[in-house]
């Protein structure tokens, strides 16, 4: 889109991120459920900023202690990328020329998006700054805000989905 004509072809950029950070959470496994992956990430989440001990996690396992998931807001879908399958017996090829070609491609597609993040960081950079009671005010506010996950509702258990599924057959 913008000319690449080659793989060594790179804008200079400069990309500052004051304080945000991205996370890679790779998880290898097999027969993993779209939203099953999304509420994993959520707990993990609640843990790292301080707002679950991670005990929790293994309280959430223990499916005999804990029956019935408590209820809260999956992580966001958008980040979510399947990297990888493998399957027994089948080898997928790729010539070398598709690869090229994909690899063009990608490079393409990421010099766009970090274009489109540099434009959208330096906008926010630009905003007016909220004073230092305002944002400590907000933080506050967010931490006090939050419901421990043992203390939540709670979702139906599977034994009572089960039983309530077969009462209506």
């Amino acid at each position: 889109m913008f000319g690449l004509q080659s793989e060594h072809f790179f804008l200079p950029f400069i990309c500052r991120y004051d304080g945000n950070q991205l996370y890679v959470i790779k998880i290898r496994g097999s027969a993993f459920l779209w939203h099953q992956v999304r509420c994993m990430v959520a707990v993990l989440f609640m843990v790292g900023k301080d707002l679950e001990s991670p005990s929790v996690i293994d309280m959430l396992l223990d499916t005999d202690r804990i029956p019935r998931k408590p209820q809260y807001i999956m992580a966001s879908e958008v980040p979510l990328v399947l990297q990888s399958c493998e399957f027994e017996d089948v080898k997928f090829m790729c010539s070398s020329d598709a690869g090229q070609a994909l690899r063009l491609h990608l490079a393409n597609e990421c010099q766009i998006y970090q274009l489109q993040a540099a434009i959208f960081h330096e906008a926010l950079l630009n905003c007016m700054p909220l004073s230092d009671d305002q944002s400590s005010l907000r933080e506050t506010k967010k931490k006090a805000s939050h419901v421990p996950l043992m203390s939540r509702p709670t979702e139906p258990s599977y034994e009572e989905r089960r039983a309530k599924f077969n009462s209506n057959t």
